[in-house]
């Protein structure tokens, strides 16, 4: 998939950024948080970050996936979010990952589980293409 030369912007999924904001938003009275979320607005909106859009083509791919895949993998560990939350971020993983496949990159994450299933059905629906990768995030 994509590969990025050194000084080229890092490419990161407009869901993803929605993702980001959000959970320092909600615990925007904690100081450290609404501190966090003024670095990350400056950081999101610099040169050193390029927003791939949930476009068209991407749609398409994510519908697919979310009739192939329509409810998130079950958690080992026990997860606080209700089951309305749960399902609400697994159709966010599910954007991010056909926003990621319809651009030609990877995924880096430490939510390994949810896209390696977005990875699993995209290799069902689409066999002959290339797989979605899903790695470990830089250190």
């Amino acid at each position: 998939m994509g590969r990025s030369i050194v000084g080229d912007p890092v490419r990161v999924a407009a869901v993803s950024l929605l993702e980001v904001t959000y959970g320092y938003q909600r615990r925007i009275r904690d100081p450290r948080f609404r501190a966090l979320l003024a670095w990350f607005t400056r950081l999101a909106t610099a040169d050193a970050f390029h927003a791939v859009p949930f476009d068209g083509r991407a749609a398409l791919v994510a519908g697919r996936i979310r009739a192939e895949t329509p409810h998130p993998p079950a958690t080992r560990r026990h997860d606080p979010r209700s089951k309305t939350m749960r399902q609400a971020a697994w159709l966010l993983d599910i954007q991010i990952g056909a926003t990621a496949y319809a651009a030609g990159l990877d995924v880096a994450t430490e939510n390994r589980r949810d896209f390696e299933t977005v990875a699993g059905a995209l290799g069902r629906l689409f066999p002959c293409a290339e797989a979605l990768a899903v790695v470990e995030p830089p250190v």
